[in-house]
């Protein structure tokens, strides 16, 4: 059915503009004479794309930074899965028009099984079943390879969202059925075998992924490609009754759900560690009545990233919350009544009760698979193509690869990250050439989101735009005269629009262009 939706004039040229039709929610974007029309809202967690930022005929969500094509609907960078229904458009007498299917919703799937292609005698390796192996194998399909994919993961679930662990799952907002990123079956429909084994090793020289097997005998695959994204464990303390049952860490869903469970009736939660998933999971736990203190090793947890401002910010609002964080301090021990942890003794002297611990000391990124080399060095060295050689890539966790603009090499732990490596590395892996030049992005949600565009290696000033005490601000992280990273907080988040900047034009815009539109980046656009 056909629905007079709005005046041809009203529409701004490089706006975004919402209207309803057929009882759903459509983005209108006028494109010269043409009016493109798209679901309303993202496919990841819903925000409404007309508060995005746009870039020709791109559009960034302003929650999570996931990218769509206005002009097909199509997801082009992560996070999130689906991509947005597209709906037809004309111009009649000045009014735009829209064609709205009976039936037809805001989206449509990541992947059309209909498009998968069969017959060919290739086989292309994925180790890692989280979002980077997820990634690869749907732009595999998506790019129309036609032999087997196979992937290799020992997680015992299908991928799932491994963000909202240490957030939302843990403060009762997401259920275990909201988790899965494709579904039961989801994997199955697109062709994608699955190996549930553990992989012990990759044989890059003679092209072979070599696992235990189901009856426990060493065995192995022969590939064409490889893809490998084994992600990170979490790291513990060399510290006795660390292995209580109430001492935890969180990496899985399993780790998780154990967590959640133990919580519900603990009150005394102890966090060692003052990462992004020890503070995540105490605005978690505090916000659900728990007695939480977090253990902190640093100063001020957040400083030797971010800087004393926006660190000091970020550790007062937890305060102000209700937690109690403990700087400049370590575990000494942990002791024990009846089988369980009773109380966290630490360092400075003091002696923290605790019903449950939850270890949040780091993660170790999952090298044993690439051989001794790899594990000595940190990370497995890779391409700009994130090659290692013609048959084997690596991202994720992992890999230690060239950062697009810039001068050096780095690994970045971030999920979204990963994510862009295998929609890449599927590419890469078809013979695409062209260096891998996505822009990190990282959220963390601690009261309030935080957004992190960029990457800092080091910083020699950060500019805070906005109100800070307030907790709307950006904070522009600049080295050698250039705009590398932002955060931002609130209202005064302007990191979406600094993404399209960066996108757009330069992956590190000059300070004194900013500076110039009063660090408004949307004016450069």
């Amino acid at each position: 059915m056909q629905h007079d939706v709005a005046a041809f004039a009203d529409l701004s040229e490089d706006g975004l503009h919402e209207v309803e039709a057929g009882g759903i929610k459509i983005l209108l974007a006028r494109d010269g004479d043409r009016v493109h029309a798209t679901g309303a809202h993202c496919t990841h967690k819903g925000a409404p794309l007309k508060n995005g930022t746009r870039i020709g005929n791109r559009v960034i969500c302003p929650w999570h930074h996931a990218n769509f094509d206005l002009a097909t609907g199509d997801h082009i960078e992560p996070p999130g899965q689906g991509c947005l229904n597209r709906f037809e458009t004309a111009v009649v007498d000045g009014r735009v028009l829209i064609e709205v299917p009976e039936g037809a919703g805001e989206h449509r799937p990541e992947v059309d099984p209909a498009i998968r292609k069969a017959g060919g005698n290739r086989i292309f390796a994925i180790v890692g079943g989280g979002a980077g192996g997820l990634a690869c194998a749907q732009e595999l399909v998506r790019q129309g390879f036609d032999g087997r994919i196979v992937m290799f993961s020992d997680d015992g679930e299908t991928p799932y969202d491994r963000t909202a662990l240490s957030k939302t799952y843990l403060a009762g907002k997401t259920s275990d059925d909201d988790l899965p990123l494709v579904g039961t079956g989801g994997l199955d429909a697109i062709g994608v075998e699955r190996v549930t084994e553990k992989v012990e090793r990759i044989d890059a020289e003679n092209r072979t992924v070599h696992f235990a097997g189901k009856d426990g005998v060493g065995a192995g695959l022969a590939y064409d490609r490889c893809f490998a994204a084994p992600g990170s464990s979490s790291a513990t303390l060399p510290v006795r009754n660390a292995d209580l049952p109430n001492v935890y860490t969180l990496r899985t869903h399993d780790d998780a759900r154990r967590i959640k469970a133990a919580a519900e009736s603990a009150q005394n939660i102890v966090i060692v560690g003052s990462g992004f998933i020890g503070m995540e999971a105490a605005a978690a736990f505090v916000s659900n009545g728990k007695t939480v203190t977090v253990v902190s090793q640093e100063t001020l947890p957040f400083a030797s990233k971010w800087g004393d401002a926006v660190a000091g910010q970020i550790v007062g609002q937890h305060r102000e919350k209700g937690v109690t964080v403990m700087t400049n301090t370590d575990v000494a021990a942990i002791e024990e009544k009846r089988g369980h942890v009773s109380a966290v003794h630490l360092s400075s002297g003091e002696e923290v009760p605790a019903d449950m611990v939850l270890l949040a000391v780091g993660a170790r990124p999952r090298l044993s698979i690439f051989g001794a080399a790899a594990e000595e060095a940190g990370g497995v060295d890779v391409g700009p193509d994130l090659s290692v050689d013609a048959s084997l890539f690596v991202g994720g966790d992992v890999a230690k690869f060239p950062l697009h603009g810039r001068d050096y090499a780095t690994r970045i732990e971030h999920w979204r990250v990963a994510e862009q490596h295998g929609r890449y590395a599927a590419r890469a892996m078809l013979g695409e050439t062209s260096p891998f030049t996505g822009i990190p992005f990282f959220w963390s949600a601690q009261y309030g989101p935080i957004h992190y565009v960029g990457h800092a290696k080091d910083y020699d000033e950060c500019h805070v735009e906005g109100d800070l005490d307030a907790g709307s601000y950006t904070a522009f992280y600049i080295k050698d005269g250039n705009v590398i990273a932002a955060l931002g907080r609130g209202k005064a988040d302007v990191t979406a629009d600094l993404h399209g900047l960066m996108l757009a034009s330069d992956p590190t815009p000059a300070k004194t262009s900013l500076e110039a539109v009063g660090w408004q980046p949307a004016k450069l656009l």
